[in-house]
């Protein structure tokens, strides 16, 4: 009950109180602590610079402690910020951090955050808040020894130059990404120095120190749900209306293939499949004029988790996953074109038969049949686009990216690795129905023999549940199967030597069948 009085008095009150009760027994601690209001001011910043100084990679601790740490600096250096200069300064500071640091939280959660750090101007970000937080550690330094002074005490701070020092070791430590047993000391060490930190307010009390809080327009409680209140509703805004990739939906017109009817009836007699056919540009389609021989694989892929099904075989017991739903549909198609050398230009179409909801972002990896440098070459850039059907209407839009991406992944069975593959990315609508797409590419022959090997791996993302946000490509290059039911990983191939002639029929038709 006591507490609850206490935490519910104003400054001025809680300063009242204080005087009224100079003259009773000493109290105990808690009691102190709550008719002291610098003394909470104090004890909330020193809590709030070692929040902001440590960094817990795990349950989401990395951006939940150093978000609380700042309102921590807010509510205790603004009760402070009128008594000496090193206070206003780290007032100051906890202002630049709150204002960045809260807007990068909020940013984490659009779509397109990887892109802005990825500015010029927002690269050194991380390296500006570390010597802001060193600046702040000396001024906090600084506005401990001018109250001792004024406290009639020796103007010396040693915790605060220890604090100061060490954080330059880690500092120092981090750059050159050092992970030996030296950091466990400075862990260690880390929290002595607090606790001698905490010290300091009692000191200055016991020598007589009094502090005039600074008035604040404010209560704490208004301060900080009004802090959490817009980033609850960033965060929010950035889910609705940032969560996926802006994409220039335009219809189809109906002439599109107009004057190709000639060729799409050769296509279609050499086994072109025509649901490909008709989802192929103008341009696209007589791409493939001249063709040759025509190859094409087909599957469904299933995106859910399926249903678990046990049966006996004898003393045996085996369990199966059984999918009554495959969502995707994956068809490649190799076109043989003439030319000197071989040439064959490869189409890897994808189409959701069943709407498997939406919720960001889609990306398609390609491992195209020149990753086999020795059989094939590149034979120029790779085309292609998406569409969906509403109301009648089928429109189309070109890929947010398409191209090649030149990456760093890490795995447990490859280590680190440099990867240069071609990706696409994409978003669908959430109100749709047939949303599919299509990338195609040109391939020649360096050396015969070669199997023509290119595979496709579409990333689903299959839940918007995710804090920082990432993309679909993002994850993929990252080398993240994602164990976590964020995305859904579809790996498939079109595979076939094209000096088989088993596979071939007399029209230079080939299925593949799975």
């Amino acid at each position: 009950m006591r507490d609850w009085v206490f935490q519910n008095l104003s400054d001025q009150e809680l300063e009242c109180l204080m005087h009224e009760g100079a003259s009773s027994l000493p109290p105990d601690d808690d009691l102190v602590e709550a008719i002291t209001p610098w003394r909470r001011a104090m004890r909330r910043a020193l809590l709030g610079i070692a929040l902001n100084l440590v960094t817990l990679n795990f349950w989401g601790l990395n951006y939940l402690l150093p978000a609380i740490g700042t309102l921590l600096l807010l509510l205790g250096f603004r009760a402070l910020r009128r008594e000496n200069r090193g206070f206003s300064l780290c007032w100051c500071l906890a202002l630049l951090q709150a204002a960045v640091r809260y807007a990068c939280l909020i940013l984490n959660a659009a779509v397109w955050q990887a892109e802005v750090y990825q500015l010029p101007w927002m690269r050194p970000l991380p390296y500006v808040l570390a010597f802001v937080s060193f600046i702040q550690v000396l001024g906090l330094r600084a506005g401990f020894r001018t109250a001792r002074q004024k406290a009639g005490l020796v103007p010396a701070s040693p915790g605060t130059t220890a604090l100061a020092v060490w954080y330059l070791i880690m500092s120092a430590l981090a750059l050159i990404n050092y992970t030996g047993f030296l950091g466990w000391l400075l862990i260690l060490a880390y929290f002595i120095i607090l606790r001698t930190l905490w010290k300091l307010p009692r000191q200055l009390e016991e020598a007589g120190y009094v502090i005039q809080l600074a008035p604040v327009r404010f209560s704490d409680l208004a301060l900080g749900t009004g802090i959490t209140g817009v980033l609850a509703v960033g965060i929010a805004c950035c889910y609705l209306f940032a969560s996926g990739y802006h994409m220039d939906w335009a219809t189809i017109p109906e002439d599109e293939q107009a004057g190709l009817e000639e060729l799409r009836y050769e296509l279609l007699n050499l086994g072109f499949p025509e649901n490909v056919l008709n989802d192929l540009t103008a341009e696209d389609l007589t791409a493939c004029k001249g063709s040759l021989r025509i190859v094409v694989e087909q599957e469904d892929h299933a995106v859910n988790e399926g249903r678990a099904v046990t049966y006996r075989e004898g003393n045996h017991i085996t369990e199966e996953r059984i999918y009554d739903v495959k969502e995707l549909r994956i068809t490649g198609v190799a076109v043989e074109l003439p030319g000197k050398r071989e040439r064959w230009r490869i189409i890897h179409h994808f189409e959701w038969i069943t709407d498997p909801g939406f919720h960001g972002t889609e990306s398609l990896q390609f491992w195209p049949a020149y990753h086999i440098e020795e059989g094939w070459s590149k034979g120029g850039e790779a085309s292609g686009r998406v569409l969906y059907d509403r109301d009648g209407m089928t429109y189309t839009a070109p890929y947010h990216y398409l191209g090649e991406q030149h990456y760093q992944s890490t795995s447990i069975f490859w280590g680190t690795q440099q990867n240069n593959d071609l990706f696409a990315a994409f978003s669908f609508p959430s109100k749709g129905q047939r949303q599919r797409g299509y990338v195609a590419y040109d391939t020649t022959e360096n050396a015969d023999g070669y199997i023509i090997d290119s595979w496709i791996n579409y990333t689903h993302q299959s839940s918007w549940l995710q804090y920082p946000v990432r993309t679909a490509m993002e994850n993929r290059m990252r080398g993240s199967w994602n164990l976590s039911g964020i995305f859904s990983l579809v790996q498939t191939a079109i595979q076939f030597y094209p000096n088989d002639p088993e596979i071939f029929s007399d029209n230079g038709y080939a299925i593949i069948q799975e």
